[in-house]
């Protein structure tokens, strides 16, 4: 026990907590700041030393609401084992605030489970893997909106369609614009928001030079700050000509404006927290706002939400608060089941987040190849499934029927998360201009649909809203 490493740290406070003596009816939680390091949390008053005064708030404290001194002491020993991820104090007690509420009581405590490597004692005996769930509070620098999720209030919004993709160069703003085109041809009014704003793609792909309208979404979150948002509210979407021969409408909110010129400096800016009378507003809550305030501008049927690639804040709002439907896009590759592994596993370590965003997540295998499909198809499946059950899916006994309130699937079961939809690959769509007329090179509703048509049926299908028109 000469070092402790980050993921040691956890495992050594948790299975601290796992020691007999220690008072089961005060509970010890876990609070890890933005460099690791641990400290414990006990919602009672500390223990003082023989003959110390009582002061401050504590002086009305009963005999029963103090802490023993030998637990305390216990804490403080199983601390020193963690060695620079240690703190001091090594316990927190509501001594140790003057509003013990904004600790104890902060929405961002979880359920999450922490898993004890096997291990070999000296005598050669082996003892399994086994898990341990803890009360912990995770202050993270960045990557705190993976552990947060609300649904919307739905009724009264449009569905919400997330693009999301742990890397680039998969096809996913294409597959957003036809989607689009597509419910625009069926009536639909389409309101497309381009949140990839380190990678703005959209207005590119859809709106011609002169369409793009003279505020982007950066404009509003740093004019918003100084209470100008409303300024801008209504020079942000533009028309996007794709739909100019259909009865719908497709209306596009870029993350960048006409004759852009300071727009790095205004990213720099957009995702710090800001003042508001009601306190600070996170980049999640304006996010969620301003979607929000363009819906009610706009009255789309649907909205259709182009997300951050990566492991990125963004993409953790999209999905966590904001989606109806996220479709995780990948191809069958050893990057993207990696990176899906880890964000699975964040999510299975936190029960209670995994249960929030598990019904709402879908699998899109993108860039399906015209050849081997068959076989293609279905080792994308068993990989997906695989994924799945091993870190969202409820456990199940093996032969045993799956009550109603389990969560999970069989492997060849088309309506479970993990069994994809599916965007073809096409030579026609590798220098895609959806702008541009058959006759000029582009391509036509011909190769749209062949392309992309059972995708998006398959989209149309899993939101009721408009399944059922």
């Amino acid at each position: 026990m000469t070092t402790c490493n980050f993921n040691q740290a956890l495992v050594r406070a948790a299975l601290a907590l796992q020691d007999e003596r220690l008072p089961p009816q005060w509970p010890v939680s876990i609070v890890r700041d933005i460099y690791g390091r641990l400290r414990f949390a006990i919602d009672a008053w500390r223990p003082l030393p023989d003959g110390e005064p009582a002061d401050g708030p504590r002086t009305e404290a009963r005999p029963e609401e103090i802490y023993p001194t030998e637990a305390h002491q216990l804490l403080i020993e199983a601390a020193a084992t963690l060695k620079p991820y240690a703190t001091t104090p090594a316990v927190l007690f509501r001594d140790d605030f003057s509003n013990p509420a904004s600790l104890f009581q902060h929405p961002d405590w979880h359920q999450t489970i922490v898993t004890v490597p096997a291990s070999t004692a000296v005598d050669g005996s082996e003892t399994p893997p086994r898990d341990i769930t803890v009360r912990l509070l995770d202050r993270q620098v960045v990557g705190q909106d993976w552990l947060r999720t609300r649904r919307f209030h739905e009724q009264g919004h449009p569905p919400r369609v997330v693009f999301y993709g742990l890397k680039g160069g998969v096809g996913r703003s294409t597959a957003l614009a036809m989607l689009a085109y597509r419910l625009a041809r069926d009536g639909k009014h389409v309101l497309l928001i381009d949140f990839d704003l380190e990678s703005p793609g959209l207005s590119g792909l859809l709106l011609p030079q002169d369409r793009v309208a003279s505020c982007g979404l950066v404009d509003w979150f740093v004019e918003d700050v100084v209470g100008q948002g409303d300024e801008v509210l209504h020079d942000m979407v533009s028309l996007s000509p794709l739909a100019d021969h259909t009865p719908g409408s497709i209306r596009v909110a870029a993350a960048m404006g006409q004759g852009e010129t300071a727009y790095l400096s205004k990213l720099a800016r957009v995702y710090a927290d800001t003042p508001s009378k009601d306190g600070p507003q996170t980049f999640a809550d304006r996010m969620l706002r301003i979607t929000d305030l363009l819906e009610a501008q706009e009255r789309p049927d649907i909205v259709l939400i182009d997300s951050r690639a990566g492991l990125h804040d963004v993409a953790a709002v999209a999905i966590g608060s904001m989606a109806s439907v996220a479709l995780l896009f990948a191809t069958d590759s050893p990057q993207h089941w990696q990176g899906y592994r880890q964000l699975f596993t964040h999510w299975q370590q936190r029960p209670d987040v995994l249960r929030q965003v598990r019904d709402r997540i879908v699998m899109v295998q993108a860039l399906f190849p015209e050849s081997d499909q068959a076989e293609r198809a279905s080792r994308f499946v068993q990989s997906a499934w695989d994924l799945f059950q091993e870190r969202v899916y409820d456990p199940l006994e093996p032969g045993a029927d799956a009550p109603d309130d389990v969560f999970t699937f069989d492997l060849h079961n088309e309506d479970a998360p993990h069994f994809p939809m599916r965007v073809r690959w096409n030579a026609r769509f590798q220098e895609f201009d959806p702008l541009l007329s058959r006759s000029a090179g582009g391509v036509d509703d011909t190769d749209i649909d062949l392309a992309f048509g059972p995708f998006v049926q398959e989209v149309i299908d899993a939101l009721p809203e408009l399944a059922n028109d």
